[in-house]
């Protein structure tokens, strides 16, 4: 008897492990064949069969890009039923062949199942507005910024964006120019389908101002706002008069570039004082002054200083709650070695 028993115990790992769930599928590629971009979603369903003695439980199922969708019963699949699992493929914007995997999880034998749909999406024919993303009211347009990047303030630049009326009604479009920005439209007034341009010139010295700058632009259709245009540019100064020699030329020197300051109280209003001198030939100019947070502000003795003079600056700023922080001080001025120069304050709260 006790040989017996010992050998029922010997056989129980056999059987626990026996008692396992098994997943096989009728097929695990698809292939779509050729479908239209704009016919909306194609699906397939992919069945398989718990061929094992214990129910089947699937894990997850994921796929590996957004535009595939799978769907599957959460619920356990006895041993011989059988279970489906739904993939659905969007072709949207998806133009040529496509393969995607389909990952399958469950505690199956093989607990991991790669599925796959595969296929080709004809491209859809180009409609009369696909390639205006954007839009004023019922006039669509190619884009709604125009950034005229790096540029001189001696350097004027023209630009233009398409636009187009979409709406049955004509529409008479109306663009407000700024201080630097003069806005046109070509034809003023559009009829349904009809193109036309939206023409920006840019004139970066009537800015006054350094650096990156934006302007909005407001559009109007038929008297209504329709929305706005953004003009973006970044803005330098154009130093080519010195011919390449600067002997001449105001030079910018800071008493220090770098200042550390330490033990400081948490939350607590702090100055310090620094000092700025041309040392060049030619009046030095400070023509804009950045910061790096709205903590921070300088106030200085002069913004115009004489060859050989020195301006006091006295920074302000607070030191908030980190045990570590940094104030960038960043100033623009007319010297073409160094038209932009950093000052930094380290600040080590206690």
């Amino acid at each position: 008897m006790k040989k017996v028993v010992l050998l029922l115990l010997g056989l129980l790992p056999f059987a626990a492990y026996a008692q396992k769930a098994q997943i096989k599928f009728e097929a695990t590629s698809h292939n779509f064949g050729t479908i239209p971009e704009r016919g909306g979603r194609v699906s397939h369903v992919f069945s398989f069969k718990n061929t094992g003695t214990a129910p089947l439980i699937l894990t997850n199922v994921r796929a590996g890009c957004g535009c595939t969708t799978p769907e599957w019963n959460r619920e356990p699949v006895a041993p011989g039923a059988e279970g489906t699992i739904k993939v659905s493929f969007d072709p949207r914007n998806r133009p040529g062949m496509f393969t995607k995997s389909i990952t399958v999880n469950s505690n199956a034998s093989s607990p991991v199942v790669s599925l796959t749909i595969r296929g080709k999406v004809e491209r859809k024919a180009a409609g009369p507005y696909d390639d205006y993303k954007e839009s004023f009211g019922t006039v669509r347009a190619s884009q709604k910024n125009i950034n005229f990047g790096a540029i001189k303030n001696t350097q004027p630049m023209v630009k233009s964006i398409e636009i187009i009326q979409t709406g049955d009604q004509p529409a008479t479009i109306e663009a407000q120019s700024t201080v630097s920005a003069t806005v046109t439209v070509e034809p003023a007034t559009l009829a349904k389908n009809q193109k036309g341009k939206l023409t920006v010139q840019y004139d970066p010295a009537k800015q006054n101002d350094w650096g990156f700058v934006a302007e909005k632009v407001l559009v109007s259709v038929n008297g209504q706002p329709a929305g706005e245009l953004t003009v973006t540019a970044t803005i330098s100064e154009d130093f080519s008069h010195y011919n390449g020699n600067y002997e001449k030329a105001p030079v910018m020197t800071l008493s220090e570039k770098t200042v550390e300051l330490t033990d400081l109280p948490k939350n607590s209003a702090q100055t310090h004082e620094f000092h700025i001198q041309n040392d060049g030939k030619s009046d030095l100019i400070i023509r804009k002054i950045k910061y790096s947070d709205n903590t921070v502000q300088v106030q200085l003795a002069k913004t115009t200083l004489k060859p050989g003079k020195k301006s006091k600056g006295t920074v302000t700023f607070k030191t908030g709650v980190s045990p570590q922080t940094s104030k960038i001080i960043q100033f623009t001025t007319n010297d073409p070695k160094n038209p932009i120069v950093t000052y930094k304050i380290n600040c080590k709260t206690k």
